[in-house]
């Protein structure tokens, strides 16, 4: 694992997100954009409750096309190895509605390597700072 996979799944993964967000991705993008995500996955969002995969699951389900509009950056990404399959990747997500109000989060994600060969989301952490 390096550094160049780990920021480049954050980064896509985040176009997933806003595409599905926003409507650009089709329902069917569904699954394509949950199966980033182990079957064991766990996130704390900014809201401070704890969600497992089939619980965002529920949450992106409902919430297709709710923000149009919506644009989200990624940015001051740093590397953490964990070993040879996982890393850590912390960074700063901007979001920014269509009328200008937005938030910034700043985020840990835990990465690990797939069985077939991509990284998989099997952890994340999120927390709302100031912008």
């Amino acid at each position: 694992m390096n550094d160049t996979r780990a920021f480049t799944e954050i980064h896509d993964l985040h176009v997933l997100i806003e595409d599905w967000f926003t409507g650009r991705a089709p329902v069917a993008a569904l699954d394509t954009l949950l199966a980033r995500f182990n079957d064991d996955f766990s996130m704390v969002g900014i809201r401070g409750v704890r969600l497992d995969k089939p619980a965002l699951a529920g949450f992106f389900g409902s919430a297709h096309g709710s923000r149009p509009g919506l644009q989200i950056t990624v940015d001051a990404l740093q590397y953490l190895p964990l070993g040879a399959n996982a890393c850590a990747v912390r960074y700063r997500e901007d979001q920014r509605e269509a009328g200008g109000a937005g938030h910034r989060r700043e985020a840990l994600a835990i990465l690990v390597d797939s069985a077939d060969g991509t990284l998989a989301w099997q952890a994340l952490h999120e927390t709302v700072v100031g912008s």
